[in-house]
């Protein structure tokens, strides 16, 4: 008789049944108790070595299928991240989320897809979307060697506008508007963009909006590049010829920071073009003013500890709008369009130039009613509402009563950076 080690596994599984038939026996005894005893006992070690064995063959299935499907997505999640990056004539359809694949697991960890097309208000003014991107968008043609064109380098051209995770949902109604890019969040860096790669939609979709309205700021000369730029590679002979890669190169030499350091090596004799210039023009549209005070303005309140006061507490309210110093004169038509506030610079930031309105009245009879009329559209839009609730407070001088001091922190405290609720 054969012997088996006691444990778990085959070979205590047969020394259990044998057990079990060593009892059945007991029939030939004339044993029928033990006999019964026995075919049951054999009966349920039967019913429970066979689940067990269903469940390890089932976990082992599950484990295969798992392998396979995390090998096959990895696989082509990374072919389509390369066609789409290196390819100025993708045309990505989907929006997801950035996504994780844990190394220490054999099961591929990802972060669910979310869709644009469940938007439902994704209504926004033309004027106030180019307003949104004066303020925070970008023109860049991104360039890398390639050993697949002959040319030896690749281009691609990107509109972008890259945000806080906070306005992901004003992203998403931007990629409504224009209906083609694609949203990727990074959680790990609160940050989430909106991103057009693809030169067809560039040529299609996004230069003719900015074409019938106009970018007003200085980032209109980059859009100006970019656009020539776009045109240039829809010939395709950025991929096979080196002297449209050296036009290229002269382009974004031109664009907002020029060349990096290793394309500077590479082409040390590029002749950059010439940079358009402009006169600055009108605000036409207030949508516009909307969208960039989305991207560039600030509503806040300054609460400070001061012993002239019986509350120990004195406010000021502001709106201010900063802007790169290239955009001064743009910023001094603010003045005359909301009939109130003052350019001011600061020594320690020689780059920045400030629209600021500080002046209770101002605040009160022009800038609350203007955006009242012309609403915001992001997050921003609940720090006006919060910024409303102290004007009124102050307007009836509850500022100066412990219960009104007491109220305006609260806001203040939940205004801007304390927000958390998006």
């Amino acid at each position: 008789m054969r012997k088996y080690p006691a444990g778990f596994g085959k070979e205590g599984e047969s020394a259990s049944s044998d057990v079990s038939l060593t009892l059945v026996h007991s029939l030939i005894a004339g044993e029928r108790k033990g006999a019964l005893y026995g075919s049951i006992a054999t009966v349920i070690l039967a019913i429970v070595f066979t689940c067990f064995h269903s469940i390890e063959f089932t976990f082992f299935i599950l484990v295969i299928i798992d392998y396979i499907k995390y090998t096959l997505f990895s696989s082509c999640y990374y072919i389509f991240s390369a066609v789409y990056t290196y390819s100025p004539y993708s045309e990505p359809r989907s929006t997801f989320k950035s996504f994780n694949v844990h190394s220490h697991s054999s099961v591929a960890m990802f972060d669910k897809r979310f869709y644009t097309k469940d938007v439902k208000d994704s209504t926004l003014p033309s004027n106030w979307v180019t307003g949104f991107v004066d303020a925070e968008g970008s023109f860049s043609l991104k360039i890398s060697k390639s050993s697949s064109t002959r040319s030896g380098y690749n281009v691609v051209p990107e509109f972008k506008i890259e945000l806080h995770l906070r306005e992901i949902l004003l992203l998403r109604r931007i990629h409504t508007f224009f209906g083609v890019g694609i949203i990727s969040e990074f959680e790990d860096r609160n940050k989430a963009y909106y991103s057009v790669q693809s030169a067809r939609d560039l040529a299609n979709i996004i230069i003719p909006h900015f074409d019938k309205y106009p970018l007003i700021t200085q980032k209109r000369a980059d859009y100006l590049l970019f656009k020539e730029a776009v045109n240039l590679l829809l010939t395709g002979k950025a991929r096979s010829s080196i002297e449209d890669i050296n036009e290229i190169i002269s382009i974004k030499g031109s664009m907002n920071k020029g060349l990096s350091d290793k394309l500077k090596i590479n082409f040390p004799n590029i002749q950059y073009i010439s940079r358009p210039t402009f006169d600055v023009q009108d605000i036409k549209d207030l949508n516009w003013l909307t969208g960039f005070v989305d991207g560039e303005g600030y509503f806040y309140v300054k609460s400070l500890k001061n012993k002239r006061y019986l509350t120990g507490y004195s406010v000021t309210l502001v709106f201010s709008v900063t802007q790169h110093a290239r955009d001064e004169i743009l910023l001094t038509k603010f003045i005359d369009l909301l009939g109130c506030g003052k350019i001011e610079k600061a020594s320690t930031r020689p780059d920045e130039v400030n629209y600021r309105v500080s002046k209770f009245s101002g605040i009160q009879d022009k800038i609350i009613p203007f955006f009242q009329n012309y609403p915001l559209q992001g997050v921003k839009y609940r720090d006006f509402l919060d910024f409303v609730k102290v004007v009124d407070i102050v307007a009836v001088k509850g500022h100066l009563t412990p219960e009104g001091i007491k109220k305006i922190n609260s806001l203040k405290s939940g205004m801007n950076r304390g927000r958390i609720d998006y």
